[in-house]
């Protein structure tokens, strides 16, 4: 929830709204999904009005659709930053657990 209050900008009542969000993996969908919105957003390719909950929610070929196929003309990094992401947090989960997987295992079971 931190990332997405404090680097994304959102408000905790809009989070509790849908919280199946929270289910979701951090690094494998959240943080590269919003990554690729803070790209469009930058760029002024789309207004901060976006559905958190749709974002994460929607399936993979959704997402790339609305967000990344759409705006490939303009932003054609879109896809290299969402793939970039996912690669460095799994190599960064693999490290933790490699260090130490008692905490991990502590840490991701809440």
């Amino acid at each position: 929830m931190d990332f997405l209050v404090n680097t994304m900008g959102m408000v905790p009542a809009v989070i509790a709204r849908c919280p199946t969000i929270l289910t979701f993996s951090l690094g494998m969908r959240i943080i590269p999904r919003c990554s690729v919105i803070q790209v469009l957003l930058s760029n002024g390719l789309i207004e901060k009005d976006f559905s958190l909950a749709t974002l994460v929610i929607s399936s993979e070929k959704s997402f790339l659709e609305r967000y990344v196929t759409k705006y490939e003309v303009e932003v054609p990094q879109l896809l290299k930053v969402r793939s970039s992401l996912s690669s460095l947090v799994n190599t960064a989960t693999e490290v933790l657990v490699s260090i130490s997987p008692g905490y991990y295992a502590a840490v991701k079971s809440g």
